[in-house]
């Protein structure tokens, strides 16, 4: 069977929705005689097509440079190419904004089964002006008709999916790797800092829903000893928003700032040498980053967002009230004069168990093979 995946925009992964897509097909089966090809946008490093796996081609698409252009373009040119050159047994799509786009498939390709998965809600996002938002809405909704099954990864989408559309939604978790290799990059010594004695702030981009500024805030008003490392980049839609959080995060004491997007061994070498992380978003699906950092062992003081409880659960210590900095101040306090208890590896052992990526990834595959009428 020939598996088309769309949505994604890089392999390697940086962050997000496409370190999904990769960890899915990571974990499928390499000898089970099905063929999977991943849209990327194309770069310097990537100008054609390559085999990434025995088992999995990369077909890097050209996109347009500009805010709004480059998803649509590249998304467009993702659904020509496969509807007309690639012609795949079933598409895996794994952006809701590619809505308008799954019907050139349903309409090039009309008996190829498309699965569709949300990885959260982007009109939430503050990065979006109130346009955009009204464009993502309208896509979500032309997603849901076009795809012939829906998978979320955040439970409470199911719901929202079923009171509006017939289209069959199931919730399907982010995973872990157990035991996830941690690489010596040398980053963190090239920065100064020292395993055990920072604390640690990560996202691919820094909107405002991901709640640097509540960190911030918490951090001036308790001026803990140990330093802030913020890595992530700043060159998000909200321009104003990232330029004066990049000019806070200079002027803050204490403060360490690598403001860029990281490869994933550079990361998690510096979220392994973490004394915590701090997780305070104000809006999820299943952050990857989250349950990245539990698979790292490292302690996590988290918002307590739905979506974060449903990693963590509700009786972890370790939650302050979502948006709260005098609460997040008060919790990293207590974190810091008391010290991670056994709550940490119980949480590691939880996330190994119930979000274990050959096992979701073998969820997915009996969903290839139900749509595509594969024993």
């Amino acid at each position: 069977m020939k598996i088309a995946v769309l949505g994604s925009k890089s392999l390697p992964a940086f962050a997000g929705a496409d370190r999904v897509a990769e960890n899915i097909l990571h974990h499928l089966p390499a000898d089970d005689g099905n063929r999977y090809h991943i849209y990327v946008v194309r770069t310097p490093a990537q100008p054609r097509s390559f085999d990434f796996a025995p088992n999995l081609r990369v077909i890097p698409i050209p996109a347009l440079n500009g805010k709004h252009s480059k998803a649509t373009s590249y998304f467009f040119l993702s659904a020509l190419h496969c509807a007309f050159v690639l012609r795949p047994d079933l598409a895996h799509i794994h952006d809701s904004a590619f809505g308008p786009f799954a019907w050139i498939l349903r309409l090039f390709r009309p008996r190829m089964p498309i699965l569709g998965t949300f990885h959260g809600n982007p009109y939430e996002r503050a990065k979006w002006g109130r346009f955009a938002k009204w464009v993502l809405r309208i896509s979500e909704g032309a997603f849901i008709r076009a795809c012939h099954a829906l998978t979320t990864v955040a439970r409470a989408k199911v719901a929202d999916v079923q009171s509006r559309s017939k289209t069959p939604i199931e919730f399907i978790p982010n995973g872990v790797d157990p035991a996830p290799p941690i690489p010596q990059t040398l980053l963190a010594e090239k920065v100064g800092l020292v395993p055990g004695q920072y604390l640690m702030f990560a996202a691919g981009r820094m909107d405002p829903t991901k709640g640097l500024h509540h960190l911030l805030d918490a951090f001036d008003q308790l001026k803990p000893a140990f330093p802030l490392l913020v890595v992530g980049g700043f060159e998000g839609h909200n321009r104003e928003y990232s330029e004066q959080l990049l000019a806070r995060c200079r002027a803050t004491n204490h403060v360490l700032l690598i403001p860029k997007l990281l490869s994933q061994p550079e990361l998690f070498e510096l979220v392994a040498g973490a004394k915590l992380f701090v997780f305070p978003s104000e809006i999820e699906a299943m952050s990857m980053m989250l349950l990245e950092v539990i698979s790292c062992g490292v302690p996590v003081l988290a918002s307590d967002i739905a979506e974060n409880t449903e990693v963590t659960g509700t009786d972890y210590p370790w939650l302050f009230r979502n948006a709260n900095p005098a609460h997040l101040a008060e919790k990293l306090a207590q974190f810091l004069r008391t010290g991670p208890g056994p709550e940490i590896a119980a949480l590691r052992e939880r996330c190994a168990r119930d979000f274990n990526w050959t096992a979701i990834a073998a969820r997915y595959l009996a969903l290839y093979r139900k749509l595509a009428g594969h024993p």
